[in-house]
């Protein structure tokens, strides 16, 4: 009868071993130079999209005058910097250089936009969009979620705004990692 019956050993995780690797994965970036690219790249996103008069030039260059209220500038700014992340989670060679960069995007907006940092960090826009870059059209899922966020959910302009703020903005965060040139290691 006892050799029916079967004890479970549960074998204790060993942490030490992911720290140790943690600590590896850590300096193998260091010494390549990606966190500091990682750094550099989440300072430059961060300062290139709270100008708000650049931003605002640089898109209307791309997708036509954005003449709105103040709550969809936000809007705009919020899904500007959403994309960003986005790219960068997509993009970046890995879950450290990865956190590193939005960390330090973060740690920007807080430290230079108070209120911005604010509206950004307490709103549910980033749940909706996460949901929105699973759908098969990302561009149409955006454009309709951002519609949805500013109260213009059968707004066709507001759809196309929000599709076309994210293309163009993918596009030039895309170029911008590129341009780092991250070891992948």
């Amino acid at each position: 009868m006892d050799d029916d019956i079967k004890i479970f050993n549960a074998k204790p995780k060993n942490d030490t071993l992911d720290s140790i690797a943690l600590i590896e994965e850590m300096n193998t970036q260091r010494m390549n130079g990606n966190t500091e690219k990682a750094k550099q790249l989440g300072k430059y996103l961060a300062e290139r999209f709270l100008d708000s008069a650049e931003l605002k030039r640089s898109l209307e260059e791309e997708i036509g005058t954005l003449d709105y209220p103040p709550k969809v500038i936000l809007q705009i700014k919020i899904l500007v910097f959403f994309t960003a992340e986005y790219c960068i989670n997509r993009l970046l060679p890995n879950t450290l250089l990865k956190s590193t960069a939005t960390n330090t995007i973060y740690d920007r907006v807080m430290k230079n936009a108070g209120e911005f940092y604010k509206e950004f960090s307490d709103g549910v826009e980033y749940s909706f969009y996460y949901l929105a870059v699973k759908k098969d059209d990302i561009l149409k899922a955006v454009g309709k979620t951002f519609a949805m966020i500013c109260r213009k959910e059968d707004d066709e302009v507001y759809k196309k705004l929000g599709s076309d703020i994210f293309r163009v903005v993918s596009k030039e965060v895309q170029s911008i990692i590129e341009g780092y040139n991250f070891i992948n290691e």
